[in-house]
């Protein structure tokens, strides 16, 4: 079979929330290298949301892992583990693209029962015991430093390896009734703002984060340049909404902290402000997908790796001689944290804003 006639393919890539919107573009080239193929995803059900309604999937396959892992001597878990396997079983796959790279997606893609189980080499794989359950490795190239590259890398193989990131596009359907939702949020909260910007402060490795000061004295500034800005602040936890509520009291004026919002809400929010300013997290990689313009502050992890490219990004990594280190406990933290400057984010952001109102968008 020639690959441009695989009849079914199935992704495998299942988290993180920021992996998953990083890895949006392959459905946008495999309908363009396959036309016709029914393609299948298998994620997280934590991340399922952000796939659902995807015009590009067939199905959605939801793997509770986390769970059945924790709750395996009950009946009820190994039921419902066994099932997701029919389920996977039953989509009789041509080909497999393990997009995540450690064992555990390297054992759904086997499950898969595909033929063709494409995955990174031993250069490119995040844990060695996936390479036991691909059969085509794919070697990266030295181009592929970002994150999305590398996916492409792989997904692009049986078709000639050759891809245009700039012309693919990331899809996260939202509905009518979740933009009119964020509509009314907007209206409700800044009737007369404009522009409008997001701040997401909270990310899951604290050495990632910055101080609520940081993000204050950020909005503070932007103010100043633009003095009808309004800005929201969102939050994925309880932790990270009272991280919200003290920076917005920080902040002193023009923040608001948004209410209890779905997964697709956030993402409707985020699309009607159209701006975002965050640390390397999962709701900056959404924010993105959705067509914002955003701002990101990268320490241990590598802004040309992650970051969101293209005209309508910036980001500022630490200037710190170990930036990009990858540590999530580190001795000097509070000195990275410093070396970053609330103005320079505040700048970055108020360029793309001056950007943005000269091109009429």
């Amino acid at each position: 079979m020639k690959p441009a006639e695989f009849g079914r393919i199935l992704i495998v890539k299942l988290s993180a929330l920021g992996d998953v919107a990083h890895a949006l573009p392959v459905l946008d080239y495999l309908k363009k290298a396959a036309p016709g193929s029914r393609i299948d995803w298998a994620v997280d059900r934590r991340f399922a949301p952000l796939l659902e309604g995807n015009g590009a999937l067939h199905r959605v396959v939801q793997l509770d892992l986390r769970r059945w892992k924790q709750e395996w001597t009950t009946s009820k878990a190994r039921h419902e583990a066994a099932g997701a396997v029919r389920e996977l079983q039953e989509g009789r796959y041509d080909a497999a693209f393990d997009l995540q790279g450690n064992a555990k997606s390297g054992v759904v893609t086997r499950l898969s029962g595909a033929p063709l189980r494409f995955g990174f080499d031993r250069h490119g794989v995040r844990e060695a015991p996936n390479l036991l359950f691909t059969n085509r490795k794919v070697s990266l190239r030295p181009d592929d430093l970002h994150i999305t590259r590398r996916l492409l890398r792989v997904v692009s193989a049986p078709f000639g390896g050759e891809f245009d990131p700039a012309s693919l596009r990331a899809e996260i359907a939202i509905t009518e009734l979740q933009e009119q939702k964020a509509d009314q949020i907007v209206r409700q909260v800044f009737p007369e703002a404009a522009p409008l910007v997001v701040i997401h402060p909270g990310t899951t490795w604290n050495t990632k984060r910055m101080d609520p000061e940081f993000w204050a004295e950020a909005a503070r500034e932007l103010g100043l340049r633009f003095p009808r800005l309004g800005v929201f602040l969102s939050w994925g936890s309880e932790e990270e909404r009272r991280e919200a509520d003290r920076i917005r009291r920080l902040a002193g004026r023009g923040l608001a902290v948004l209410p209890v919002l779905s997964l697709k809400e956030l993402a409707a929010v985020y699309r009607k402000c159209g701006y975002m300013m965050a640390p390397d997290t999962g709701p900056l990689h959404v924010a993105a997908a959705v067509g914002c313009r955003t701002v990101s502050v990268f320490r241990v992890t590598d802004g040309n790796r992650n970051a969101p490219c293209g005209p309508g990004h910036r980001f500022i990594q630490a200037p710190m001689p170990c930036t990009a280190c990858l540590r999530k406990r580190c001795s000097r933290d509070a000195e990275c944290r410093r070396s970053i400057s609330p103005e320079a984010a505040a700048l970055a952001m108020a360029g793309l804003m001056a950007d943005s109102f000269k091109s009429g968008k």
